[in-house]
């Protein structure tokens, strides 16, 4: 089998899947340099297994951009992503009570109301759901969550934007660097904020209470969520946009507001903003009859565990009243997401904005570039929609 995961696979990946999980589940791609593993009960098996499956997957700064990003591997090997039981459950604890339904319950209101503001300022001809709407949200929620009001607030909104561009497999250079400087420069703030006295946001605090004055620690995981928080959250909006108005469904979601909720966990098994997640095998171990040789990387394709057959009727169809519906799109196990109470009600409250604001809304081209700089990440480069509420 030619190797699928070229240039192509970025606009569908989803029928690569579908030909790997058919011929191949457990798949050794020299493109990825890992073996991309794509029905559900073995990633449910791995994800579970954290004993045979490390997560200790740190990715490396590349040397030309160690300059700007001095000390940051080791940095990020402390986050949750990166840790192993039995470090990673007492890392976990306090950063899930920080973000849990019953901290980020209070906050629908206050993100309505974001949703609201941003939606009044765009024109009401069209706008672009990604740029004008989605990504703005994401990162005002998690600013949030992180900054004091004003200024550094702006400082941390220029951040996340320029961030999208910083992953070691971006294509544009100067971007790539803007990206980097921008981590590096958030770096510096979080750290300076646990010991300088001040008060903190929500987050660095409650991470402050737990772990105590560790500046790297707490910052570590202020800056992840920043990092990865606004990327999943603004794309998990946009793709469930784009997918529910590609198949008819805006109509039905705007007459019953009761789907909404089914509406966002379908979208996110549908077309999920992550589409795999890295592990590293601990021991020799045998997948579906494959041999993976202790050290071996894997990608546990959750997007395409989300579309098996043997646990989805009609995989392929976006179905909001779809239930049961376990997909694994936020995860399983010990590193189910600490965030996805507050990606949920950001995406739900977002969508439900949309609805009102754009009763009649509209894709506003037929075909749409998505993002081709990472093979585990899905977003659309951009979402025109017509958006006339006459």
């Amino acid at each position: 089998m030619t190797d699928p995961f070229g240039p192509a696979y970025f606009a569908d990946p989803h029928s690569v899947f579908d030909r790997l999980r058919a011929t191949a589940p457990v798949y050794r791609s020299d493109r990825l340099r890992r073996f991309v593993l794509t029905g559900y009960d073995d990633a449910v098996a791995v994800l579970h297994d954290t004993a045979t499956y490390s997560s200790a997957v740190v990715p490396q700064v590349p040397r030309r951009d160690s300059d700007l990003l001095a000390g940051f591997t080791d940095w990020s090997a402390r986050w949750l992503f990166f840790l192993d039981p039995p470090e990673h459950a007492v890392r976990r604890a306090p950063v899930a009570k920080a973000l849990g339904p019953r901290r980020i319950g209070g906050s629908a209101d206050r993100i309505a109301a974001l949703a609201r503001g941003l939606l009044t300022d765009l024109p009401p001809h069209g706008f672009d759901v990604l740029a004008d709407f989605a990504h703005p949200l994401a990162a005002r929620v998690i600013a949030d969550l992180l900054c004091a009001p004003g200024a550094e607030t702006d400082r941390f909104l220029a951040h996340a934007r320029a961030m999208e561009h910083a992953g070691i497999h971006a294509r544009d250079p100067d971007a790539r660097r803007d990206g980097l400087a921008a981590i590096a420069a958030a770096t510096a703030a979080l750290r300076h904020r646990v010991t300088d006295g001040t008060a903190l946001a929500p987050v660095p605090a409650a991470l402050r209470d737990a772990w105590g004055a560790d500046r790297d620690l707490v910052g570590a995981h202020s800056l992840v969520l920043l990092f990865a928080g606004v990327e999943t959250t603004q794309n998990l909006i946009a793709n469930a946009v784009h997918a529910l108005a590609r198949q008819g469904l805006w109509d039905r979601l705007r007459a019953d507001r009761s789907l909404l909720a089914g509406a966002v966990e379908e979208a996110a098994r549908f077309d999920p903003p992550v589409l795999g997640v890295l592990r590293r095998a601990t021991r020799d171990v045998t997948l579906a009859g494959v041999p993976v040789p202790a050290g071996a990387e894997l990608v546990v394709m959750v997007a395409a565990a989300n579309r098996d057959p043997a646990r989805f009727p009609d995989p392929g169809r976006l179905d909001v009243r779809r239930s049961p519906n376990p997909h694994l799109s936020f995860g399983l196990g010990p590193h189910y997401c600490p965030g996805a109470a507050l990606t949920r009600v950001t995406a739900r409250t977002a969508l439900d904005a949309l609805l009102d604001a754009c009763p009649r809304l509209r894709i506003a081209e037929p075909d749409l570039p998505w993002r081709d700089h990472d093979p585990i990440v899905r977003g659309l480069t951009r979402l025109p929609v017509h958006a006339s509420a006459g």
